[in-house]
């Protein structure tokens, strides 16, 4: 019997840096400890035109006759979904609702620009295309002849196997698949007055660590700089934004576009209660803290022109339980989840 290949793990979180050279068709892989590119830092089958990154780690992989998600520190540990159809932008946004180890986990690539999502359950056999409405957006004056456009989901995060996007500080909107997806809205109580800053302007995260939802806010000044950055948790009994400073002890990531993720800080030598957010242009990123909002700027060495830096995160450990691979965790939400527990919501 031959000896098997060796597998190189890639060191994770890392960020993925998708080079502007046309002929470069993988990105570079960059070390947060290093800053640097990691020496021999590649993800089987992984290029720029053919990879979801999802918040949990898993990476959505489209090669040509075959799509699954993939750990990114063992290609071998895949899981098959249908195939998913040509031509979508790399730009759509990736979510699963849950472990894909959970029943009737789902998986939600959410167009960028259209009112579109596809979506499939684990086992389905193929992928569902659905058109939403969600209101629109007047205009005025008109924009090129259009006096309104419609409303596209745009920041998105899975929690408690529903997903919720939009979040603002007055509402924040729900999908969730009965088993067809349904769309609805939270009216926050007691808004905070001005919460998206002097100009009225913000870059907004929705982030989900450890089955609570958070909502990150970069402000924007008048030369569209960042200068300001706060963190807020919902209470989902009161329906309201409270003021975070601090997440658990974990580190949160954001990138464009609107992905956000959460991972334990201890375990990966992070900063604590931060939130790490890519700049590719810049060819940086940047580490501020919750609590105080104190930022650092870490160059990244010989990086490379790039569209766009995009974090990979590490998939959540399993343990063997009941003759499957589960995290403990979501064994007990499982069960948990079992009871349904409404909360005050209104239709779009």
């Amino acid at each position: 019997m031959e000896n098997a290949s060796p597998v190189v793990s890639v060191p994770v979180p890392c960020l993925s840096m998708e080079q502007r050279d046309e002929s470069a068709d993988k990105p570079v892989l960059f070390s947060i400890s290093d800053k640097k590119a990691i020496i021999d830092g590649d993800i089987p089958g992984l290029t720029n035109a053919n990879a979801w990154f999802t918040p949990q780690g898993w990476i959505l992989l489209r090669l040509s006759t075959a799509t699954f998600l993939q750990n990114p520190q063992d290609s071998q540990d895949k899981i098959h979904l249908p195939h998913l159809p040509e031509g979508l932008s790399t730009r759509c946004s990736c979510q699963l609702s849950g472990k894909p180890s959970l029943p009737g986990c789902i998986v939600l690539v959410v167009e960028p620009i259209a009112t579109v999502i596809w979506y499939c359950r684990i086992g389905d056999d193929e992928w569902t295309r659905h058109e939403y409405d969600i209101g629109t957006l007047p205009f005025d004056p008109p924009i090129d002849g259009k006096d309104h456009d419609d409303v596209a989901i745009c920041q998105i995060a899975a929690c408690h196997g529903k997903f919720y996007f939009n979040g603002f500080f007055d509402t924040i909107g729900v999908l969730e698949f009965t088993p067809t997806p349904v769309f609805s809205s939270i009216e926050i109580v007691d808004p905070t007055p001005g919460g998206l800053g002097v100009t009225g302007a913000a870059h907004v995260y929705l982030v989900e660590s450890e089955d609570e939802l958070y909502m990150v806010c970069l402000r924007i000044d008048y030369e569209f700089t960042i200068y300001d950055m706060t963190v807020h948790k919902m209470d989902f009994l009161s329906r309201q934004w409270r003021r975070a400073d601090e997440i658990g002890g974990r580190a949160f990531f954001l990138a464009p576009l609107y992905f956000g993720a959460s991972c334990s800080a201890d375990e990966y030598g992070l900063e604590k209660d931060s939130v790490y957010a890519s700049y590719a242009v810049d060819k940086c990123f940047e580490v501020s803290k919750v609590e105080d909002d104190e930022t650092e700027v870490h160059d990244l060495i010989d990086a490379p022109d790039s569209k766009r830096g995009m974090w990979i995160l590490p998939v959540e450990k399993k343990v063997t339980c009941k003759n499957r691979d589960i995290s403990l965790k979501d064994e007990l939400r499982f069960y948990v989840d079992e009871i349904n527990i409404p909360f005050f919501h209104h239709t779009l």
